[in-house]
């Protein structure tokens, strides 16, 4: 049981790390420029892809050999994952982290027709190319070294959500009371604070989703301009400093 578990887990990284990297490309691609940080956790992987690609291992190796079967429910199957994903995580921290409210063809702003294509045609590649081939790479394992380095990356994989939870938790705690209400300096505030707590992390997320949008508030990108004017303040203060010890030497 244990090595079955370990055996799915170490499958669910590799799916998350080859998601994230695909969304590396995408966004660089969309955003015209080098993105090089992506999801709600720290680490590089993406969830989502792994939940999705074992869902549709599991469910639709059934269908492999008839195509557009396949592709339908590869389709309906992430496609619902998507949306449900992002509901639970906007009433779990009031925020949203991706909306295609701009896309045709969308619902709700959580999934949209286009993603739903790629699904499809994901789901084809994922149960008759890559899970074949990826299974087979853990197989040669050694069942010992399976279970020793499944255990290891799943404790670095829980402490991951917990931090990125946490982090996620305190901003929201921090910064939606002020959301109805012009309080640019009481922000700003919150935001030294925040930078002064954990700026590698912190900003590390809020970088990983540039078009979150607070549910309750559409002027979370002008925070995001806040935090980053904030950023480049302390460090021109922290510069002033340096420079004015240097001349009184």
């Amino acid at each position: 049981m244990l090595y079955v578990f370990n055996f799915w887990f170490l499958l669910f990284l590799l799916y998350s790390f080859f998601g994230y990297i695909a969304e590396l490309i995408s966004c660089s691609i969309r955003l015209k420029k080098i993105v090089l940080n992506r999801g709600f956790l720290i680490g590089p992987y993406l969830p989502i892809y792994g939940v999705g690609s074992l869902i549709m291992v599991w469910f639709l190796s059934r269908y492999e050999d008839d195509l557009l079967v396949l592709f339908i429910m590869g389709a309906f199957y992430c496609t619902l994952l998507e949306y449900l994903t992002s509901l639970i995580m906007e009433k779990i921290f009031k925020l949203r982290w991706w909306d295609y409210s701009n896309r045709k063809l969308n619902l709700n702003g959580r999934v949209c027709l286009s993603n739903a294509i790629l699904f499809g045609l994901g789901g084809i590649v994922v149960v008759r190319i890559i899970h074949p081939f990826l299974s087979w790479i853990v197989y040669l394992l050694p069942n010992y070294v399976t279970i020793w380095l499944g255990i290891f990356l799943f404790i670095i994989f829980v402490l991951d959500v917990i931090e990125s939870c946490y982090i996620t938790a305190r901003l929201k705690i921090n910064f939606t009371k002020y959301m109805h209400k012009d309080a640019t300096s009481k922000v700003k505030q919150e935001v030294l604070g925040a930078i002064r707590k954990n700026t590698l992390l912190t900003s590390r997320l809020l970088r990983a989703f540039p078009s979150a949008t607070y549910s309750a508030n559409k002027k979370f990108k002008e925070f995001l301009e806040l935090f980053n004017n904030t950023k480049r303040d302390v460090k021109i203060q922290k510069l002033k400093k340096k420079i004015k010890k240097e001349k009184m030497k």
